[in-house]
């Protein structure tokens, strides 16, 4: 059964750039003092230098400790030390350090509709800096207890506990229980900050740059719109746009970026299931097709589909897997998967990309990625699905 379908509010999105640091204050040295006689001088012992005590070391998880428990644990992530960050649906962050599971953080979320009722909101996103040695920097994205808005937030690492929270981004949530999207990741060549937000069963946004729903967006770290951005001059961070709900995005270590989208279920008059999508090589600009066409390339609102609005790669067709977090996995990752695009589907586990004319191609991967995969520093496969992160 199709989810309820309501009203989406007006789309407006409100970034908060960092405040610029402060001028340094102006110390004025104190006067020196006379200096005393040879006569007036009592020995003194030589100056020691204070010892330097230097942080306690962290380690990530040990393969002997998977599968580790997790309540939904809808996004995964790596600091560059090792450990192992994920988010839980219900609102909290965890990190796995020297040999337990710990909350990072925690945000005040909710799960259901107001009157009890199925919804895709939550905790959902997560992403570590690319800069993380440095700043330390965690970012998540999350809907607001209020029903009404949804953020993205980041947090200073301090020995495994979130500090110093900061709200980034502000987005529209409420009125209809889903197309979230809610997914992060940072552009390994650019450092920008990537978010795919659904549109909200208002399927008009997803056409209207101005507008973050059905969109790929692009940030600076600070949540400010960089200026070659495609629309920047527009006053929006559209990267690529013409999507349903994109519930999952990767970006391969040259910048290549593929999307995971969730086909139409009734809504705008379109087929009650089916037509799950991969783009595998998503364009900078690019109009993509929903809600004009669905699938590959069957008309909606428009008939014949529209040649200048970008096909998937991929389509379900007339069946249904709800795909979900991806990863482009390097050439030495588990057999089966290496140089491949791996991605989690809710209803039937891992799939493995394989490119083709005119369409790719899945083959079955993984049996309990359901939620979210990455590929660890150790080349591993981590994935999960509600109760569990595992490891391949």
């Amino acid at each position: 059964m199709p989810p309820p379908t309501g009203t989406s509010p007006t789309a407006t999105v409100t970034a908060t750039a960092s405040q610029p640091s402060p001028a340094p204050s102006t110390v004025t040295p104190a006067p020196p003092t006379a200096k005393p006689s040879s006569a007036a001088k009592s020995p003194t012992p030589a100056a020691t230098k204070p010892p330097t005590t230097a942080p306690p070391a962290v380690s990530g998880p040990q393969a002997s400790a998977f599968p580790i428990a997790a309540n939904f644990p809808t996004a995964l992530a790596f600091a560059p030390d090792g450990r192992l960050f994920w988010t839980e649906r219900a609102g909290n962050v965890m990190v796995y350090q020297n040999g337990a599971a710990k909350v990072f953080a925690t945000v005040s979320t909710v799960t259901t509709e107001a009157g009890g009722g199925y919804s895709e909101r939550g905790l959902l996103g997560l992403a570590i800096s690319p800069t993380f040695t440095t700043d330390h920097f965690v970012y998540a994205f999350y809907s607001d207890a209020n029903r009404s808005t949804q953020h993205v937030v980041r947090w200073t690492d301090s020995g495994g506990t979130g500090t110093a929270s900061k709200t980034i981004l502000t987005y529209p949530a409420g009125g209809d229980c889903c197309h979230k999207g809610g997914r992060l990741v940072f552009g390994p060549t650019d450092g920008k900050l990537y978010v795919t937000l659904g549109e909200e069963h208002n399927p008009d946004q997803a056409q209207t740059v101005t507008s973050p729903l059905g969109k790929v967006l692009r940030y600076n770290p600070d949540g400010s719109v960089p200026p070659d951005d495609p629309f920047a001059a527009q006053g929006s961070a559209a990267w690529a746009y013409g999507f349903r709900n994109p519930f999952g995005i990767a970006i391969s270590p040259s910048g290549q970026m593929a999307l995971t989208v969730n086909g139409p279920t009734g809504d705008d008059n379109s087929p009650s299931t089916g037509y799950d999508t991969v783009i595998f090589s998503v364009t900078k600009g690019g109009d993509y097709q929903w809600p004009e066409c669905y699938g590959y390339s069957h008309p909606l609102e428009a008939d014949p589909c529209p040649g200048s609005l970008i096909a998937p790669d991929y389509s379900t067709e007339a069946s249904t897997f709800v795909p979900t977090g991806a990863t482009f996995v390097d050439a030495a990752g588990p057999s089966g998967a290496a140089g491949h695009l791996v991605f989690c589907t809710l209803n039937d586990g891992g799939m493995i990309y394989t490119p083709g004319s005119p369409h790719g191609t899945v083959a079955r991967g993984p049996a309990n990625c359901r939620l979210d995969v990455k590929q660890g520093p150790d080349h591993a496969l981590y994935y999960s699905d509600t109760g569990k992160i595992y490891r391949n």
